[in-house]
């Protein structure tokens, strides 16, 4: 199993028919290149949410990087959420905020 020494937390509200996988798929975005990619990723991580009602979602992503790294990682996390949106080619776009 990964060991991840690292986590970020965010809480997020997803709009009404927003799906809420479009948090992790914009992280692994940010830190992979895309959500499907070939091989293993350069800084493994692990996105969950979970529903805290209202629209509003826990994000919790999980990741390994050197120490060195983190500030940087963590920074790309962080910027992925605050996108507010990902756009998959099979669905509509999912939007969300930041709300703590």
């Amino acid at each position: 199993m990964q060991d991840f020494p690292y986590e970020y937390n965010a809480t997020v509200r997803i709009d009404d028919d927003g799906d809420a996988r479009a948090l992790g798929g914009a992280v692994t975005v940010a830190l992979c290149g895309h959500w499907e990619h070939n091989g293993p990723c350069r800084w493994p991580h692990h996105t969950a949410t979970v529903d805290l009602g209202s629209g509003r979602r826990a994000v919790t992503t999980r990741f390994a990087c050197s120490d060195v790294e983190e500030p940087a990682v963590r920074a790309q996390i962080a910027a992925a959420l605050a996108t507010g949106s990902l756009e998959r080619p099979d669905r509509p776009a999912t939007t969300w905020r930041i709300v703590g």
